[in-house]
């Protein structure tokens, strides 16, 4: 499992978090040099007020530089708070502060459909939920973004000029490419960069709001003109030594953006195979008269946020702090052989409507295709194991998305973009349709008392869809509900969650199926409600996580196998090999199956979920080992086993067609 790929995914997200960590030194550097600068201010200040004989103490300037120091700080610190609080919705939050208006399901429109479409596909191939889509319908540049705090409350947007202007195609690698910011863990690291950035601005503001005062201050309350220059050149001091501080934190802004578009532009053409399609879609950018410039008095500071440049850099200067890189650079790198024309955006009138069919490969792909069909390496995502393929989602796997969503029978498929109809949806995958009917007519009478009649009535409507959903079926359907379950009301989402557990432990007991259902929606939800703590590291060994990874690899051995024996064999596979890689301080020893099993597991989800990256990948290799021991994957052990991934924070794409998980 040493694969390259692997490593990759598991490398970046180690990566994300010591660029966060270097980002706060940053921050904290030019915080320091900047209250520095304002302390410098102060002792001007005390040196001007001062007008006893001979000169000031040096206690005294030191009590002025201290003060104006602690101000500094607190007023960039507070800034920076307040700036933060305001995104504390997420991505939600800075969709709606960039005048986006999300894309109802319902839409007749053929471009939003469109959009939804390949958001949908994007999402199911890459193992996330599907995020909500916000199109900024006054912005007639070509961008996109992704923004949020983790994948459970992540969203999608896009300008009116990306909807219309682009292909299918080249809207496919727009969304790879936004897809590629959300599995690295860079969107975080996006909204702290706003934050940061506008504490450090507020300094400026205020030697501006000063220099506006005094300048409106009518003359005759002027009484002082002493006064009046020393508030002035306050006011100034503060103004130049925020500018300064702002043109740093720009400056840090642009370092941390400029790579990491590099590096979602090549994720998409791995997504894709198809380097004409973010190609074509930077093209039509350079093709733009309105290129990817968004209007919206945010634009400055989120601008390391989107696809491509939201400021316009004509100058040298706005070059130099221009959080992508130049657009021929970033062309060249995905079309090496580029003539350098550009092309012009799709006539609004055109409307291309999404297909379902496979679109034709381009001569480069089938020159592409023809070489791996001679070296063997054809379905490289079929032949690799499921765990080398994280965070890198192939072509096939967004085709395999496609498939997958046609086979959702389409009155599901329906009601889970509705706030209304995903909770019947859900409630429908929990009722025992072919169970003990004592229990069928306990949880349906549990819906009938739940207040509302509609989603118990759509329950008994979807019944025969339900009953007879493909296993493999489970996980998608519910990523398609948790978009829609994320704008329910606070009060329609604790009685969804009550309902929720009422229907598992209607017969008594809950199984591991439904413990995973539940854990997963309960999760996302806690992550698009504001419930959820940022998950910090805090293991980076495993050599006291013996009992918990016991825990974990006895319940994946006990679902998978039917005999003991069977599944002390499958447990032990998955032990020997995570000891011959890791240490352990203990041996790992097969739990008893007994009433707080999960319970237990519960316990162990949270401390794993701690673990560093490239130790969950250990983890995930002895899970996937315990479900392959017996050389036979129903699609139920490997949902359970994505199921599990999801919980620590791992997005696992679906299982291909004849792909082994090791």
């Amino acid at each position: 499992m040493d694969n390259l790929q692997t490593t990759d995914f598991f490398g970046r997200q180690e990566s994300a978090r010591k660029r966060t960590r270097q980002l706060l030194v940053l921050y904290a550097t030019a915080v320091l040099f900047t209250c520095l600068a304002v302390a410098l201010l102060a002792i001007f200040v005390g040196l001007f007020m001062h007008e006893g004989p001979g000169d000031p103490s040096p206690w005294h300037l030191l009590t002025f530089a201290f003060g104006g120091a602690a101000c500094a700080a607190l007023l960039i610190g507070g800034g920076t708070a307040y700036r933060i609080s305001e995104l504390r919705g997420g991505g939600h939050g800075v969709a709606m502060s960039l005048g986006g208006r999300i894309i109802d399901h319902s839409t007749t429109d053929p471009d939003e459909r469109k959009v939804l479409n390949v958001v949908e596909e994007m999402a199911i191939a890459s193992g996330v939920p599907v995020p909500p889509v916000y199109v900024l319908d006054l912005e007639r540049g070509i961008n996109a973004f992704a923004a949020g705090y983790s994948t459970g409350d992540a969203v999608i947007g896009v300008t009116k000029g990306c909807v219309q202007g682009l292909t299918r195609d080249e809207l496919q690698g727009v969304m790879a490419h936004e897809f590629s910011h959300i599995l690295n863990g860079d969107m975080r690291l996006n909204i702290r960069l706003i934050g940061l950035l506008g504490g450090i601005v507020l300094l400026s503001l205020a030697g501006y709001t000063i220099l506006r005062a005094t300048w409106y201050t009518p003359r005759s309350s002027r009484r002082d003109g002493k006064g009046v220059l020393l508030i002035m050149a306050v006011g100034v001091g503060l103004l130049v030594i925020g500018s300064v501080g702002s043109l740093c934190a720009r400056i840090i802004q642009a370092a941390v953006s400029r790579q990491r578009e590099f590096l979602a532009d090549a994720s998409a053409v791995q997504f894709t195979r198809n380097p004409e399609g973010i190609g074509g879609a930077l093209r039509r950018i350079g093709g733009s008269s309105a290129r990817s410039v968004i209007m919206n008095p945010h634009n400055r500071e989120m601008s390391h946020l989107f696809f491509g440049n939201a400021v316009s850099a004509s100058s040298f200067f706005g070059q130099a702090l221009a959080s992508h890189p130049p657009l021929p650079e970033r062309i060249r790198r995905v079309i090496p052989t580029w003539d350098g024309t550009m092309l012009k955006p799709l006539p609004t009138k055109v409307v291309e409507s999404p297909s379902d069919k496979p679109r034709p490969l381009s001569p480069r792909e089938r020159l592409q295709q023809a070489i791996e069909e001679r070296s063997g390496t054809q379905g490289l995502g079929r032949a690799m194991p499921l765990l080398a393929v994280i965070g890198t989602a192939t072509l096939e796997h967004a085709d395999h998305a496609r498939a997958l969503l046609g086979r959702i029978p389409p009155s599901l498929k329906d009601a889970a973009h509705d706030p209304y109809g995903c909770r019947a949806v859900v409630y429908s995958m929990l009722i025992h349709w072919r169970g003990d009917e004592t229990s069928k007519r306990i949880q349906l009478g549990i819906l009938d008392q739940s207040g509302d009649t509609g989603v118990a009535s759509l329950v008994r409507i979807l019944s025969k869809d339900a009953d007879g959903l493909d296993a493999s079926l489970r996980l998608p359907l519910i990523d398609l509900c948790l978009s829609a379950l994320a704008r329910l009301s606070e009060r329609q989402h604790l009685e969804f969650r009550n309902t929720l557990h009422a229907l598992a432990l209607a017969d008594g007991k809950v199984t591991l199926d439904e413990w995973a259902l539940l854990r997963i929606i309960e999760s996302h939800l806690d992550e698009r409600f504001g419930n959820a703590k940022p998950t910090q590291v805090r293991y980076y060994g495993i050599a006291k996580l013996g009992p918990s990874i016991s825990v974990l690899l006895g319940a994946l051995a006990r679902h998978g196998q039917a005999e003991p024996g069977a599944a002390l064999s499958a447990f032990n596979a998955g032990a020997r090999v995570l000891h011959q890689s890791v240490p352990i301080s203990a041996e790992l020893t097969m739990p008893p199956a007994g009433a707080r099993s999960l319970d237990d597991l519960d316990v162990a989800i949270r401390e794993l979920r701690q673990l560093a990256p490239r130790l969950k990948a250990k983890v995930l290799e002895a899970a996937a080992l315990v479900v392959a021991h017996d050389h036979e994957v129903t699609p139920g052990e490997a949902d359970l086993l994505r199921a599990f991934a999801d919980l620590l924070g791992v997005p696992v794409p679906p299982l291909l067609p004849g792909q082994r998980l090791v």
